[in-house]
């Protein structure tokens, strides 16, 4: 995750990226995730987004960016649900 080097989070912005890999030997098949986002303002879930895998796949999938302007310090999550996996939740804090 990348937080730009603005004084105040109502000036910066939260960039999220991220990377998926499939096992060697795998089905294939449609991965869905989405992106969970929470600040002082709550807690905001993405729209779902989806991949198809070809069967054997192993190459690096890139998922879609996520960016927003936080009202305060919080988290960015990236969370598959089909396959379930959830990716531990990335905190920023704001500059002072």
């Amino acid at each position: 995750m990348n937080v730009n080097a603005s004084t105040k989070c109502k000036l910066g912005t939260v960039t999220a990226t991220g990377i998926f890999r499939m096992q060697a030997a795998g089905p294939g098949g449609t991965v869905q995730y989405h992106w969970i986002r929470k600040d002082s303002n709550g807690t905001v879930v993405s729209q779902t987004y989806s991949i198809v895998v070809a069967a054997g796949d192993t190459a690096a999938h890139s998922v879609v960016t996520d960016s927003w302007t936080p009202a305060s310090a919080g988290t960015e999550q990236l969370v598959f649900t089909t396959p379930s996996f959830t990716v531990a939740p990335q905190s920023f804090t704001c500059r002072p």
